[in-house]
């Protein structure tokens, strides 16, 4: 057994002696209205861990600062230098120079220090311990988990000692701490496997034993934190309406519920649940590696079993609330209800209306400066406008008819592949439209993204939209731009006033969750019912009836397929759930296939390509025909996508060298 002092761990310990004023009060606590200013203090005294847990006051705020560390993809300790970490998917792409795809994942130069740069131009896409930009991730520094880890730990030992808070408040909190750590333990977890599990504030410089933990013993571990905050008497169901305009996003024990079906449905797919490990070691150089530490040993079919009972177990509770989480549902059974019902359901938080959103995080709107860095505002103008995050053909592709059937025009791209002139962007999910910017005839007068008309958004419109005719308009290289999040990007004055929930789960997930557990423990019915609750929101028809050449009600290869390309179109762009669906699954075939671009031609009345001069439509007239071309992306070309090139070693993260080197016992994964 190592024996390593506590100091020197992943765990970034600071002294128990600090000013109080360094309590920031994270963004998410500024929106559900805690204040976003210090905690105050008399001049001159230094207050320590007595003080925060003598007051009320001052406990509530160490347990709000914890709130601010909740992942949220779209802050900028979370992203890759100005990319979040869906453009590592098929459904993103980053066009940018500067970003950290561009500049480690893309090129295959992914170290093992990527996390651990001074200037928080981070390249990796999570660090394991790694916390840059001040003490909280106000300052737009990437946080360590272990940092929350040790905030929830002294919660969670020292509440009982105030004094002016009561029993169910303190068991609330005890709840609520929890959870968050439980989180944060899943947000490693599913990057880099088994980790170093901290049962307790260790104090500085007290001994460490215990190393880096397995697979199984770190997701046993997190579920036994889920547990906790379950079983606490004062963890409420959900926040009662009447308290939400100043608490929405606060956890509650529906949140632990949720968190719990999601880490299993994790834990249960086949990159640690294998009969063999995803990649050995070749070389153990410390002789402590362990492919158990990325594996559970066996392929385990129950694990299934038991996700699904902890989604019944979430579905049970709410409905024995009342079922007070419900799916936002549409006002009007048309494309402008389907829209606004599901961009409240992403977007909003959650009010006395709508409750769709179980877990999520306040990004704040703006800083001092302007809003470059962590807040809302920031992210939107550093990453997605300037082509940070750039749909791809895949993701247009992925979203399915208005009717239910999926994209059926996978023939039609090349010169005189389209005779028809079909319009391949019309009648589709709504949700597609909701996702990203398509040439539509029926786009509202003077729409445009960002100053730009996007009514004719072909080769030789007014809008000359893709990289290679305008190199100034990454946010559109690929011939699409993002519309999620961004809307039509009105120079970001409407984020002024808008307050936003990123969903880290909401109730469409636990559906879409449930059905894959369903799927893979045999009831495909009941799988195609919970995804068909999703759907219907959107007025899709029933999946299995609208695409009967997939037998859906008996091919369960297919319907899990289909469950995942539906989670793309639901959830895409939301916690990254993506890519880790791609990395869970085990999906080379996904992370290796070149992705692509698209170009419009408008065709002449003679279906002839026009190309040049000003191609402008004018309303007035019937909407053109089209030819299309999808070229593969070149601008941050993926070695992954050349042949031969792949290893298995891309499903996890390296572990940061400089962290193994303090020789504690942590260790790195294998292909590092």
């Amino acid at each position: 057994m190592i024996t390593y002092k506590y100091k020197k761990v992943a765990v970034r310990i600071v002294s128990l002696f600090f000013p109080l004023s360094t309590f920031l009060v994270s963004a998410c606590v500024d929106e559900i209205n805690v204040g976003n200013a210090f905690l105050e203090k008399a001049p001159g005294v230094e207050t320590n861990i007595d003080t925060v847990f003598s007051k009320a006051e001052y406990t509530r705020n160490f347990l709000w600062s914890a709130y601010g560390q909740i992942y949220c993809t779209y802050t900028a300790g979370n992203m890759m230098n100005g990319a979040p970490i869906d453009v590592l998917s098929d459904s993103y792409h980053c066009y940018v120079g500067w970003g950290g795809p561009i500049q480690s994942y893309y090129p295959g130069g992914l170290t093992e220090d990527a996390q651990d740069t001074d200037n928080g131009n981070f390249q990796g896409k999570f660090s394991y311990s790694t916390k840059f930009g001040g003490l909280d991730s106000d300052a737009g520094g990437r946080v360590s988990i272990y940092e929350t880890v040790r905030k929830c730990w002294q919660i969670i030992e020292n509440i009982d000692r105030v004094p002016d808070m009561s029993d169910s408040e303190k068991s609330r909190l005890r709840g609520e701490a929890y959870t968050i750590m439980a989180s944060r333990y899943y947000d490693a977890f599913r990057n880099f496997g088994g980790l170093c599990l901290v049962k307790k504030a260790f104090a500085v410089g007290e001994d460490f034993f215990d190393g880096r933990s397995t697979a199984w013993q770190t997701v046993e571990f997190i579920d036994s934190l889920i547990q906790c905050a379950i079983d606490e008497p004062g963890y409420i169901w959900n926040v009662p309406d009447a308290d939400i305009g100043q608490w929405s996003g606060r956890l509650t024990k529906a949140s632990a519920r949720a968190l719990r079906a999601k880490v299993w449905m994790f834990a249960a797919s086949p990159l640690f649940n294998n009969s063999e490990p995803y990649m050995t070691y070749t070389k153990k150089p410390t002789g402590l590696e362990n492919e158990e530490h990325i594996w559970f040993g066996k392929a385990d079919p129950s694990l299934w079993n038991r996700c699904l009972q902890y989604c019944n177990d979430f579905f049970n509770d709410n409905a024995a609330n009342g079922n007070y989480y419900q799916l936002v549902q549409p006002t009007s059974q048309d494309e402008a209800g389907y829209r606004t019902a599901y961009r409240r359901a992403y977007r909003y938080r959650n009010d006395a209306t709508h409750h769709e959103k179980i877990f999520d995080a306040h990004p704040t709107l703006t800083l001092s400066d302007g809003g470059w860095g962590w807040g809302w505002r920031g992210f939107a103008l550093d990453c997605m406008r300037q082509g940070g995050q750039v749909p791809t053909n895949e993701l247009m592709e992925c979203f399915g008819m208005q009717d239910g059937r999926n994209f059926p025009y996978s023939d039609i791209y090349g010169a005189g592949k389209n005779p028809n002139g079909i319009d391949m962007f019309a009648e589709r999910d709504p949700r597609l439209y909701e996702t990203m910017v398509v040439p539509r005839h029926d786009l509202p007068a003077g729409f445009d993204y960002n100053g730009q008309s996007y009514n004719d958004p072909w080769v030789g419109g007014c809008l000359e939209y893709n990289s290679n005719f305008n190199s100034n308009a990454d946010d559109v290289a690929s011939g699409y731009c993002k519309f999620k999040w961004l809307l039509d990007y009105k120079g970001g004055s409407r984020y002024d006033d808008e307050y936003i929930g990123v969903s880290y789960i909401r109730l469409a997930e636990m559906y879409l969750i449930r059905a894959e557990a369903r799927a893979e423990t045999g009831d495909l019915q009941g799988a195609l019912d919970d995804l068909h609750a999703v759907r219907s929101r959107v007025g899709l028809g029933r999946l299995e009836d609208m695409n009967p050449g997939l037998n859906l009600k008996s091919n369960k290869e297919n319907l899990i397929e289909e469950i995942l390309r539906e989670r793309n179109c639901e959830i895409g762009a939301e916690c990254g759930d993506r890519l880790y669906d791609m990395v869970r699954r085990m999906r080379q075939d996904l992370f290796t296939k070149p992705l692509h671009e698209i170009r419009i031609y408008r065709l002449d009345a003679n279906g002839n390509r026009l190309t040049d001069g000003d191609q402008q439509w004018d309303p007035s007239t019937p909407w053109p025909k089209f030819e299309y071309e999808k070229p593969e992306i070149v601008v941050g070309h993926r070695v992954w996508w050349d042949p031969g090139y792949w290893t298995n070693k891309w499903y996890l993260d390296p572990v940061s060298r400089i962290e193994i080197q303090k020789d504690y016992g942590l260790t790195q994964n294998p292909g590092w």
